[in-house]
């Protein structure tokens, strides 16, 4: 056994302990029960300690070469990590209770769009207090399907609790179609099962697990790298204790990049748009998808033409069951994206410059945004994204070196796209950070895995909150993104002088006599 191997399996067990002890410690974050009392910081010291594993795990994996034993321990040790947290309470989320009622719902032939939960809890009273109100607010069909969806709230104790407990009731589901899907048919399996959504959600987790390792060795690079993401702490936690939907769009996504990789465009283009149906914003990688089908598929219209067809035709395709009410599918995501505002980082600065520096004062909501400042500050972030993807798309191509897949100039754009929206979004939750961890297999950059490990903190701010000490809270992103951007700013200052130095040598070896 190689010593690569003995440290692996150390790091591995040690971190089952870990993952145990966090599956313990759960047991402590009841809903609705003891927040003062709740061990965050206790929960932050496990997260750090699988962080500082996982570090060194990744350090060990990209010194070492690979073999076939080191990718059988990185499967299995990452499946038993994840096996060990399926049972866990969830440790300061809540959005699952939305997915089990969303697949209720669904799966009752009724559209999730439709109603919010509290319509559900309330009509009845709506109904006996304002009687013309309620007739001219719902016809009969309507009032059937809420009377089925109350029935569904009581049909059990658990049924009951779940519902109580989504958070926003007066809003409908946000979540787009594929989401809808998946949490229908979890819930025709086993209805009201964390642990059934869990294990749904495992398997698309493996997919996206076996998409990296595939296009890996498409790239030509160590298979083991796989271990960035299959042992990534962020990605189980978010996804088998906190039971974040992303994992949905984050599988899709790795198979749109292992595809278009292996130059299958249409199926990396189908597969595209199965992850903008699971969360939106991947959109913003179709024109990527189709540039690089042109370079690289002898620029046929035609080629494009398809594919640009396959795509949107599957997106619309897939909303059309949803769209008997109209624009009201969207209601939930106008209302997240005026009022939301989370954890972030570039976006605060934004706000407090218009506001305390700019002078702009804070009234609203106004278009999209709860004040002005806001506004102004995601009209400031929208025009660095437009601008920076409109550069990165129209840029001429580079040349890559010969040891370099064609593919990977467009990986790179594709990962900085999705690093961008990451970085300047007015919501930063750690699960948003999840859809750049795959990316993190071909480019492994030290900051960005630092700050998978730093965005944990964000759990802090409840932990301010339950004790009355909501003065540190605004200190949180500090701690979070200043290690990160400095050390990302190293990174580039380091790279940029290498490449500087490299064309200075090539340039003196041209002019040599």
């Amino acid at each position: 056994m190689r010593p690569y191997h003995i440290k692996l399996l150390m790091s591995g067990f040690l971190s089952i302990l870990f993952y145990l002890g966090m599956t313990y410690l759960s047991k402590e974050f009841n809903w609705g029960e003891g927040y003062a009392d709740r061990p965050i910081v206790e929960y932050l010291l496990l997260y750090g300690g699988l962080f500082v594993l996982y570090s060194l795990s990744v350090y060990w994996t990209l010194k070492t070469s690979e073999d076939t034993r080191s990718i059988w321990m990185i499967f299995i040790l990452g499946l038993v990590f994840r096996v060990i947290l399926i049972p866990s309470h969830q440790i300061q989320e809540d959005d699952i209770y939305r997915y089990l009622w969303d697949g209720k719902t669904f799966g009752s032939q009724i559209n999730p769009y439709k109603y919010s939960p509290d319509q559900v809890t309330f009509f009845k009273q709506f109904m006996i207090k304002e009687p013309s109100k309620f007739r001219s607010t719902y016809d009969e069909s309507s009032i059937r399907e809420l009377q089925r969806l109350a029935t569904l709230k009581w049909e059990n104790e658990r049924s009951l609790i779940f519902m109580e407990r989504i958070n926003h009731p007066a809003l409908p589901t946000i979540y787009p179609p594929m989401a809808q899907y998946v949490f229908r048919l979890i819930y025709q399996a086993q209805p009201d099962s964390i642990i059934a959504m869990r294990l749904g959600f495992l398997a698309f987790d493996v997919m996206a697990a076996l998409f990296v390792f595939i296009t890996l060795a498409a790239l030509g690079k160590k298979k083991t790298l796989v271990i960035i993401y299959f042992w990534s702490p962020l990605i189980i936690k978010e996804t088998f204790n906190s039971t974040h939907l992303d994992i949905i769009g984050i599988a899709f996504l790795t198979g749109a990049i292992c595809f278009l990789v292996k130059t299958r465009f249409l199926a990396a283009h189908f597969f595209l748009a199965l992850s903008v149906l699971g969360k939106l914003y991947p959109a913003v990688l179709f024109p990527f998808l189709l540039r690089e089908q042109w370079l690289r598929s002898g620029k046929k219209i035609s080629g494009l033409a398809t594919s640009t067809f396959l795509f949107m035709g599957t997106i619309v395709l897939c909303y059309l069951p949803f769209l008997d009410i109209g624009a009201k599918v969207f209601s939930s995501l106008k209302s997240f994206s005026t009022y939301w505002q989370s954890n972030d980082s570039i976006f605060a600065l934004l706000v407090w410059f218009y506001r305390d520096v700019a002078g702009i004062a804070p009234k609203g909501p106004v278009g999209l945004s709860y004040d002005e400042p806001s506004l102004w500050a995601k009209g400031t972030v929208a025009l660095i994204l437009v601008g920076s993807w409109f550069y990165l798309l129209t840029r001429k191509e580079t040349d890559s070196s010969e040891s370099e897949h064609p593919a990977m100039n467009c990986l790179r754009h594709l990962f900085i796209i999705m690093a961008m929206i990451f970085l300047l979004s007015p919501v930063q939750n750690p699960w948003y950070l999840a859809w750049v961890v795959p990316f993190l297999c071909f480019f492994p950059g030290r900051s960005w895995l630092l700050l998978t490990g730093l965005v944990g903190l964000y759990y802090m701010e409840f932990y301010f909150d339950y004790q009355d000490m909501q003065e540190y809270v605004a200190w949180i992103p500090w701690f979070e993104y200043l290690p990160f951007y400095l050390l990302l700013g190293w990174e580039w200052w380091r790279r940029t002088t290498l490449m500087m130095s490299l064309k200075k040598t090539r340039l003196e070896v041209k002019q040599a006599p």
